[in-house]
């Protein structure tokens, strides 16, 4: 693999996943093992010995081919796992109800006009209607307990 590097050709090792790719989404420019080329590559001629080994390489004779090759004909595939119960975010779930009488420190007293998991809608007496995350919200006969 070549690229430029500060307007340079620089070459790198090939990712060591390359092996892992599917064969028909795979095109070979170079065989395995032969990386870069640098500046001396421009100077090879078409017909090469290297393009003709380069159509011929097979990619898929790595170690960590033929690693995964053989644990998957030894190991089934397993299907996903279902959950027997529902599953319930206890954070998107509000205390609060439809008419509760609530505070909030900036807006004042309001009433839970609507409930949308842990958002309420809020019609404040003084700061008019607004939605607000739940925790930030007390009951009105514990606003007393608020700090300021």
């Amino acid at each position: 693999a070549n690229r430029r590097v500060y307007g340079q050709w620089q070459s790198a090792l090939p990712s060591r996943f390359i092996d892992e790719l599917p064969e028909e989404h795979v095109d070979v420019l170079t065989p395995p093992g032969l990386y870069g080329g640098g500046y001396g590559a421009a100077g090879m001629a078409a017909g090469s010995t290297l393009e003709d080994a380069a159509a011929s390489a097979n990619v898929y004779n790595s170690p960590g081919w033929r690693r995964l090759q053989e644990r998957g004909s030894s190991r089934p595939m397993s299907q996903p796992r279902e959950t027997r119960n529902s599953v319930i975010d206890l954070d998107a779930v509000s205390a609060f109800t439809q008419g509760d009488r609530v505070f909030h420190t900036k807006f004042g007293y309001g009433y839970v006009m609507g409930v949308e998991g842990d958002k309420l809608d809020i019609e404040f007496e003084k700061a008019g209607a607004k939605k607000v995350v739940a925790k930030f919200i007390v009951a009105a006969d514990r606003a007393d307990d608020v700090p300021f």
